[in-house]
């Protein structure tokens, strides 16, 4: 028997799996640990993890209408979307792609949403993670393209683990595949990206945390010596 079509000729069973993976359907409870709780932001189960959160952040769009509520306070979705030129649609799915992990907060009055910045304080480590964020995107420049940078650090928990095991003591290559339990192939791809976003350095044969007086990165690893 040929399964029952729905939008465009996709069968509805399918348009059921996709639909359900958006928050705001929550009709199925994904399992944790699904491609869906592990790749999209906007997915029913939403853990507040380190990863997740700057995976969340990561993010040029979003990074930019963070600055304009830096900068300009409290705005509705329909003036954000005017003062950073994108579609309304687009805009709102970033505002509550932000809210959802802890980093914005909400105000409706009548028909109207109003956005500012505000850390969620159910959420551990927005608080502080937000006030870094705050202080590079208000005090630098390319306070954008430098915050994308570092929070690519800790877009995998692969890269938080290894953080967390170095706050321990020093490893070396051998010590991190066996501590961190990720395999060798795996582990050089996440180290490199780590030295580059100047997360971690090498020295006198083992890895260890790097030293920085960047507040971003620093609010990073402070938060990374909590377990993933």
């Amino acid at each position: 028997m040929k399964p029952c079509m729905g939008l465009i000729g996709v069968p509805n069973r399918i348009l059921l799996v996709t639909f359900s993976a958006r928050r705001d359907i929550p009709f199925l409870n994904l399992p944790q640990g699904s491609h869906f709780d592990k790749c999209d932001p906007m997915s029913v189960i939403l853990q507040p993890t380190l990863w997740r959160t700057c995976r969340a952040l990561a993010n040029h769009q979003r990074l930019h209408l963070m600055q304009v509520l830096c900068t300009k306070g409290e705005k509705t979705v329909s003036q954000i979307a005017d003062e950073v030129g994108s579609p309304l649609s687009a805009v709102s799915v970033n505002l509550r792609v932000l809210n959802a992990r802890g980093l914005l907060k909400v105000r409706r009055r009548g028909r109207y949403v109003y956005y500012h910045i505000g850390a969620d304080a159910s959420v551990p480590g927005a608080s502080e993670l937000l006030r870094a964020v705050r202080t590079v995107l208000n005090s630098r420049q390319d306070g954008i393209t430098f915050s994308f940078k570092a929070l690519t650090g800790l877009t995998h928990y692969r890269r938080h683990t290894i953080l967390y095991v170095l706050h321990q003591r020093a490893h070396s290559f051998v010590e991190l595949i066996h501590d961190a339990r990720i395999p060798a192939p795996a582990l050089k791809r996440h180290l490199r990206k780590l030295r580059d976003r100047d997360l971690i350095e090498f020295k006198d044969g083992a890895y260890q945390l790097a030293k920085t007086r960047d507040p971003l990165r620093n609010a990073l690893l402070k938060l990374a010596s909590f377990p993933p």
